[in-house]
């Protein structure tokens, strides 16, 4: 028989979260300027296209 989706979820939510508690585990670096810094050129980016989009300009 097959899991369920939610049988799947949670014993894969389970196992990230024993490893996430073992002494070893290294965490991924914070957010610094430079990730703030490309998130708002993203945003940005976007937000021209969909002007541009809805203005006519891009077909």
């Amino acid at each position: 028989m097959e899991k369920s989706i939610e049988e799947l979820i949670y014993e894969e939510t389970d196992l990230r979260l024993k490893q996430m508690a073992s002494p070893d585990y290294v965490f991924p670096e914070k957010a610094d300027t430079k990730d703030l810094i490309g998130i708002i050129a993203s945003v940005a980016v976007c937000l021209v296209l969909i002007i541009l989009c809805l203005t006519g300009v891009i077909v």
